[in-house]
This record gives C-alpha cells, sequence and structure tokens, in this order.
C-alpha cells in the first residue's frame, strides 16, 4: 500500500498508510519486512557539505521521493545487543531489496533499476534503549 509522511505529536517522521495506519509491516518471526512510501515532500540541498553548511544558493529546493524496502527473511542466527549500556534487544542480517525514485524543483530525476537493487546486507530487529528502553 503507499504511503504518505507525517509528523507524530512530537515531530518525529512517521509514515501513514490512506486510513491512518503505520506505514511499516514487520514479521520478525518471519524474519521480514517491508517499508513503502509515495511521493513523501523532502529537501534536496544537492550535496552533503551544502546541507550541513548552507553554502550554495538556493540551499535546498523541494523535492519527492517513493521508495519500496523489503527485508527478505534471516541470514544469520540472531545476535544480543547490549551496546550501548541499558540496551537490549536482538538483530540479524537479512537480504534486502530496494526500489527507489527522487524528483526536485529543480529538475533532478532519478529512478533505480525497476528490478530492485539488492544490498549487500541489511539488518531487522527488536532494540529497545535511551528513552525508549523506559
Amino acid at each position: 500500500m503507499p504511503l504518505q509522511s507525517g509528523d507524530d505529536s512530537e515531530g518525529r517522521a512517521r509514515f501513514l498508510g490512506d486510513e491512518g495506519q503505520d506505514g511499516v509491516e514487520v514479521d520478525l518471526d518471519e524474519g521480514k519486512a517491508r517499508m513503502q512510501a509515495a511521493n513523501v515532500h523532502v529537501r534536496d540541498f544537492f550535496n552533503i557539505p551544502n546541507a550541513l553548511f548552507h553554502l550554495q544558493t538556493p540551499v535546498s529546493v523541494g523535492a519527492t521521493v517513493s521508495f519500496d524496502i523489503r527485508w527478505l527473511g534471516p541470514a544469520t542466527h540472531p545476535s544480543a545487543v547490549t551496546k550501548p549500556r541499558g540496551s537490549t534487544g536482538r538483530v540479524f542480517r537479512s537480504p534486502v531489496t530496494m526500489k527507489w525514485s527522487a524528483s526536485s524543483a529543480s529538475g533532478f530525476s532519478f529512478k533505480s533499476n525497476p528490478s530492485g537493487t539488492t544490498s549487500f546486507f541489511g539488518q531487522l530487529g527488536h532494540v529497545r534503549n535511551g528513552i525508549f528502553a523506559d
């Protein structure tokens, strides 16, 4: 299901489906997950130095991105997460496929290979730490 971006009450980015449900599907027992979004509004800063130091004029332009990321199942046994202190959880490596497209007001556009791009590895798991551990 295509998703749209939104903000929660604390200003954190969140992806929402047409009916307001979370835009991420996760089945840790099967080791699979998916995150898909369409036409998410972002800013294009052109390059990392400009994003950090605002060296160009204009500093940024409006842009939209769409993506479909799939974690395909565990490739390793889960590993315990114990650092930093106070952290707890388990993660495992998983092959991941990604489709990505973007276009900006400056005329730039990009689209990944339609068959998807496979990462060297991805990680999937459940971790609690910091303010989220309480």
